[in-house]
């Protein structure tokens, strides 16, 4: 937090003030402005004049400059700093002879020293105020918020004082200062973070993932299903109607259902000439589908209504009832030849029966189950603990947290195919992530709270990460990185896998502490 990064926090003050053209003349052209997201492409701005050409060495003592502290709200703190006169006639000296040095003016020999006024004038007025800004804001703010930078977030300040304000305190002729420069700095600092409640105290209720019937049932389909994709052979079925088991091919086509019970707007996604599903993997596409085709033959229409689930996954059509025409177009049977044990390692190598293979398949649901119950338990004591943390919430932790969520949904997109790596690049937008953050806000803050008050927990119950512990799982990810030719920093790599260590102890340190109760599985 110490490591304030001055000169994006000026050049992004000064872009905002200029055009272009004339913010060039006062920037580094080395510098690179983030306008939204770490992830954004940075705008490059190339400098008609070399850095040298207006920082020059000044040395500023913090006791040269007056700073005052006022404490808005959400933990955001304003610095209203005031530069002595003195300072700021110094800078404009200085920026005037390195210009002078610099200087392609016709007529003139490049380093010759050049008057004001002429420089002034080939330059422009409000580029020379810009330039004395620039120097005055770099030659101060590093002192300014010495006193705060260790409580400050990184990345979260701000120079709050407009541009047009500033450039007016040097209102001088040719631009010379006239007096003091104020201007203030806005900076989030760490909030205080309190609970209300005990955190190990908290008891949660949660029902189990699934019971052993629930098992032996998927377990039974899933063996079911492999056997048949393995060993099976489709044959075609002209003659009985569908059931349970069979593949069949629909033809299938879906309106809404107006208040008035005709027939709507057609439903998109659904339609399809040549919709193929399996009736063996249960309702999957559309639950209670299956159930109104079983029984019809090849050639024939049904026609049917359906209400889409609440947890549907296009929220428009929750709970939305649609009227859906169905032709059976094609149906097809498995046929299975007679297997015997020798054929097991077929499926699982390590099996030698398929007894074996179905004790394997049913002891990996188990595992899932403990899993999917354990995950449940911990969504609800974080949930917990997120209510308990009471804190006014800085902006800039909404706004980075935000970002993380957008972008990782769209990067889980990518990864299952849903979009390509351009389509990501056109909806990393600031106008999309602002969207997002606005009708997800209570979900952002929500893990904010949980982020933080995990580190609170960890700080106060001491919960430390063995070295080994770090070592092994910042080598798991380098690994994964490599594996997927990707580049990542060592640092922030290291550091995300100490939070990812810590978050863990806590949690486990809770589970072990809070009171759980699971409910036996109900079928949901």
């Amino acid at each position: 937090n110490s490591n304030v990064r001055l000169l994006p926090l000026l050049d992004s003050l000064l872009l905002r003030a200029f055009p272009t053209s004339m913010a060039s003349f006062v920037m580094k052209s080395s510098c690179v402005i983030n306008h939204t997201s770490k992830s954004s492409r940075g705008v490059r701005l190339q400098s008609r004049r070399p850095a040298s050409t207006f920082r020059k060495s000044l040395v500023v003592r913090a006791a040269d400059v007056e700073v005052s502290e006022t404490m808005g709200d959400n933990s955001r703190l304003l610095l209203t700093v005031k530069v002595p006169k003195e300072i700021c006639d110094t800078c404009y000296t200085q920026v005037l002879a390195d210009v002078s040095k610099e200087a392609q003016i016709p007529g003139f020999r490049k380093g010759k020293k050049l008057s004001t006024q002429l420089l002034v004038q080939h330059y422009g007025l409000k580029n020379v105020r810009a330039a004395v800004v620039e120097s005055v804001l770099h030659k101060t703010m590093k002192d300014a918020i010495a006193k705060v930078a260790e409580r400050a977030l990184d990345e979260s300040e701000k120079i709050e004082t407009a541009m047009d304000d500033l450039l007016g305190q040097l209102s001088g002729p040719d631009g010379k200062p006239v007096g003091d420069l104020e201007y203030v700095i806005g900076m989030d600092m760490v909030p205080e973070i309190k609970f209300t409640g005990d955190y190990k105290a908290i008891t949660v209720e949660v029902e189990a993932a699934g019971d052993a019937a629930s098992i032996e049932r998927e377990a039974a389909k899933e063996y079911d299903s492999l056997i048949k994709d393995k060993f099976g052979v489709l044959r075609v079925e002209t003659e009985r109607g569908l059931k349970r088991g069979d593949i069949g091919v629909l033809a299938l086509k879906a309106n809404k259902v107006n208040e008035d019970g005709s027939d709507g707007e057609v439903i998109e996604g659904v339609n399809n000439d040549n919709f193929r599903f399996d009736t063996s993997q249960g309702e999957g596409f559309l639950p209670g589908l299956v159930e109104k085709v079983i029984g019809m033959k090849v050639g024939e229409t049904s026609l049917f209504e359906i209400t889409f689930p609440d947890n549907w996954f296009v929220a428009s059509m929750q709970g939305v009832k649609g009227r859906f025409v169905a032709t059976l177009k094609e149906l097809f049977y498995t046929e299975l030849p007679a297997l015997t044990d020798d054929r097991a390692r077929e499926l699982m190598t390590d099996c030698n029966s398929f007894a074996e293979v179905k004790a394997a398949i049913t002891q990996r649901w188990e595992q899932d189950v403990q899993a999917a119950t354990d995950r449940r338990i911990s969504e609800a004591i974080t949930d917990e603990i997120a209510a308990l943390v009471d804190t006014k919430l800085p902006k800039s932790l909404i706004q980075d947290q935000g970002r993380q969520n957008y972008s990782t949904k769209l990067w889980e997109l990518m990864a299952q195919g849903g979009i390509s790596k351009d389509v990501l690049e056109t909806l990393l937008t600031e106008d999309m992530v602002q969207d997002y953050i606005e009708k997800h806000l209570d979900e952002v803050e929500r893990v904010v709270k949980l982020t933080m008050g995990v580190n609170e927990i960890q700080k106060l119950e001491n919960i430390v990460v063995d070295q080994a512990e770090l070592d092994a799982e910042v080598a798991s990810s380098k690994l994964e990185f490599e594996k997927q030719g990707q580049e990542f920093d060592e640092e922030k790599l290291i550091e995300q896998a100490q939070e990812l260590l810590e978050g863990a102890k806590v949690l486990e340190f809770l589970k072990q502490n809070c009171n759980v109760t699971v409910k036996p599985y109900s079928g949901s």
